[in-house]
């Protein structure tokens, strides 16, 4: 079992200019403190004042490390700068390169201007190097572990590291895996029927692991669970909860019929099923709604978030094959285990930090066999489990979330079973 990774992005999305007039402005500070420390200097010299060895405290060794320290600050601000736009270089270089006669033009300038930054700081050059060396790679990790099963058994072999590795292109090409804010869903899907099969008292939930053990699962009946909160002084809240895709038995809206189309952008009927449900709650549109989800539900729990129908404080993903862009007001917090198939779909997701301050993706490996173990939810419930119990400072804002939720006077759990409905078309020819 690995240990636990919490990260707010997959990389870090940085603005050059920003550091390079950050730089500037260091850089004046440091000849200001250089121009002090030569007027003390003087003074100490005119008030007949010797300083032996380093007296810390004294303002002419104050100001010596202010000088000293400051240089050192705008090297490794201006270095840092370089850095990051010879990795952004080298990324549309890339993509130049494998063009068309104009881009491959393209390509020749952008290697020139690449040789250029790199000579004129290898320091740079190094640490871009090294940025590029630590972004991780999601399906770098699958395919290392495939790699000597499949070698054994002689099925994928060699090409299994390529195949990956193209697969995260081919997926970022087509514009799946991170959805964009604004994005919508398209199509009409069959309408289903969504229906009542438990009502009961309930509690909020306390932390990410009590989130887990309430996603709906083949163990437990009912497709989608909604919890309603009354609030002091009579408003109300709901979370949602949306299983996964159902491959035995009563499938209801939740069968991979609904699951490909649902990541291609199609409206689905588990989408739809959803949205009843809430409706049957007697949640409205604008109404506070914290959403989760376990794999084809965490998808369907994104698209619930980017419709903006509700006010969505927290996403929480378990297994998500996508990752949206809810915007600053949503708490998004992705649990992915990297060797985990289903994830791979994120393509790693966004490259920058998304939704609200304290987001996160939360990412440990799980089974020598991927795929097997490592996409059920029990083992996303260890995984939050160990999330509860970290000390990372972002997982505040997790409590803090939950914590509003936990001041309902009282807290009613509905739970939901779907069927496939009809067309659309065949509803109305008959």
């Amino acid at each position: 079992m690995g240990d636990l990774e919490i990260r707010s992005g997959r990389l870090v999305a940085v603005d050059t200019e920003t550091l390079r007039h950050a730089a500037a402005r260091a850089d004046l500070a440091v000849a200001d403190a250089e121009t002090l420390g030569t007027t003390l200097r003087q003074a100490d010299q005119l008030l007949d004042i010797t300083v032996t060895g380093v007296m810390v405290g004294h303002p002419v060794t104050i100001a010596q490390t202010v000088t000293e320290q400051g240089r050192m600050l705008v090297t490794a601000l201006r270095d840092t700068a370089t850095a990051y736009e010879l990795v952004e270089l080298q990324a549309r270089h890339a993509a130049a390169a494998a063009g068309d006669a104009a881009d491959r033009r393209d390509a020749v300038l952008l290697a020139r201007r690449i040789e250029q930054l790199e000579a004129s700081s290898p320091a740079a050059a190094a640490l871009a190097e090294q940025a590029v060396a630590d972004a991780p790679n999601p399906f770098a990790t699958v395919a290392r572990e495939l790699f000597w099963p499949s070698l054994l058994l002689g099925t994928l072999g060699a090409g299994t590291m390529g195949l990956y590795g193209a697969g995260a292109l081919a997926i970022r090409a087509a514009g799946k895996g991170a959805i964009p804010d604004g994005s919508r869903l398209v199509g009409t899907p069959r309408t289903p029927t969504v229906s009542l099969i438990t009502v009961a008292k309930g509690r909020a939930p306390e932390s990410m692991s009590a989130l887990a053990r309430r996603q709906p699962s083949t163990e437990r009946p009912g497709d989608i669970r909604v919890e309603r909160y009354t609030m002091p002084g009579g408003g109300r809240r709901f979370a949602l909860y949306v299983s996964g895709t159902r491959t035995k038995g009563d499938v209801g809206t939740f069968g991979m019929r609904t699951n490909v189309p649902l990541y291609l952008g199609a409206a689905s009927s588990s989408y739809e099923s959803v949205r009843i449900a809430l409706e049957k709650a007697g949640a409205k549109p604008g109404d506070s709604v914290m959403v989760s989800g376990h794999s084809q539900g965490a998808m369907i729990a994104s698209r619930v978030a980017l419709e903006e129908e509700y006010e969505v404080p927290m996403l929480v993903g378990f297994g998500n094959p996508v990752q949206a862009d809810v915007g600053a007001d949503t708490l998004q917090v992705d649990l992915r285990h990297s060797d985990d198939l289903v994830p791979l779909l994120a393509a790693g997701g966004h490259d920058g930090s998304i939704g609200a301050q304290g987001s996160m993706v939360v990412e440990r490996d799980v089974s020598p066999w991927p795929g097997l173990d490592s996409h059920q939810m029990d083992a996303y419930t260890e995984t939050a489990e160990m999330l509860d119990a970290s000390s990372d400072p972002r997982v505040d804002a997790v409590r803090q979330r939950l914590a509003e939720l936990g001041q309902a006077v009282s807290v009613e759990v509905f739970v939901y079973d779907t069927e496939e409905g009809v067309t659309p078309s065949s509803a109305d020819a008959g």
